[in-house]
């Protein structure tokens, strides 16, 4: 059975976004939880050279966590990649730190994989994987005399015991978030596949005898484009594509650009440009100057000053200095 819009807006979080959003959100939680009460462990156990170690990390990862509860995904999403170098170099330090008496933390890299294989492409995905197992190959050949030495033997069968329990709870909390995540991209993909079904195969029909044809088609397409456009606002991510839009609809690209085409007389870029123009106006109209430009037009799909003010001179004809000033000239200061 497919669902419908309304369904799909009422079943779980409101978007996919929203529900990344709150997997960075809990997963930071999560690890202050868990870093808490290792912190306490360690700081019972005497080891307060670890415990305040421990505590540094802590106070960041509170700072980071509100940063995250605080932003929408549409920006934190231009962040993901520093945060995960970030989170790299810091398994590395805590590996180095235990690796003498703990190797077992090496467990946590196998996380990173099954914790980001919905966020990035199979090929990133790999990629990066093969890097960090390249650099975890070199603490197999550094002699043992380079590592610290952190855990106190009397305590060294729990600390190891400590890891193994963290290690399943984290994973088990990825397993579920990423059912969740894959589910949701399921529903988005199929939610709109209501109404006739097309089999598209074939591009090499001359155009015309196809659109003389094919009109309702291409009109049943393109309501379903908008539907979706209208709805999930997909073009709030950057570097939404027509391949991103092909996928979501499972239709050739060839097919999708003939009926935006004949209903607008627009290119996809196009029609993508003006969905963002028209939410930026609207947020200009009532969130400005709360919020910044800058962050309006980042939050609306533009990663670049460039790209939006060109698009939208293009569009509306003014610049969004000129139109910010024709909204309010005496409120307002003219945006540079």
């Amino acid at each position: 059975m497919k669902l419908n819009v309304k369904e799909f807006l009422n079943s779980g979080p409101s978007s996919l976004d929203q529900l990344l959003k709150m997997y960075y959100f809990h997963y930071n939680l999560l690890l202050l939880v868990v870093l808490s009460v290792h912190t306490v462990v360690f700081y019972c156990e005497g080891q307060n050279l670890v415990a305040f170690i421990m505590l540094g990390i802590l106070l960041f990862l509170s700072m980071l966590t509100m940063i995250i509860y605080r932003l929408e995904y549409q920006v934190l999403k231009y962040f993901l990649n520093y945060y995960m170098i970030v989170k790299t170099i810091f398994l590395y330090g805590i590996l180095f730190l235990f690796w003498k008496k703990a190797p077992e933390i090496i467990l946590f890299f196998a996380l990173l994989p099954l914790g980001t294989y919905n966020l990035y492409r199979f090929r990133a995905l790999v990629l990066s994987t093969l890097i960090i197992g390249v650099f975890l190959i070199f603490f197999t050949i550094i002699p043992q005399s380079f590592f610290p030495v952190l855990i106190n033997e009397s305590a060294l069968e729990f600390s190891k015991f400590k890891i193994l329990f963290t290690f399943l709870v984290v994973a088990l909390f990825f397993i579920f978030y990423n059912s969740k995540i894959t589910e949701k991209k399921f529903i988005v993909r199929n939610s709109f596949t209501d109404g006739p079904q097309y089999a598209f195969t074939s591009v090499a029909e001359d155009t015309n005898d196809v659109l003389e044809k094919n009109t309702e088609m291409y009109n049943e397409i393109y309501k379903k484009i908008i539907d979706y456009l209208d709805h999930q606002m997909p073009w709030k991510k950057h570097d939404y594509s027509i391949q991103d839009l092909s996928y979501n609809f499972g239709i050739n690209t060839t097919y999708i650009s003939r009926a935006i085409s004949i209903n607008t007389g627009m290119n996809f870029k196009n029609l993508i440009n003006s969905y963002r123009i028209n939410y930026i106006k609207e947020e200009i109209k009532v969130n400005y100057p709360k919020y910044t430009l800058m962050y309006i037009y980042m939050t609306a799909g533009f990663k670049h000053q460039s790209t939006f003010n060109r698009a939208f001179k293009q569009i509306e004809n003014k610049t969004p200095s000129e139109f910010i000033k024709s909204i309010e000239p005496e409120s307002y200061a003219l945006y540079e």
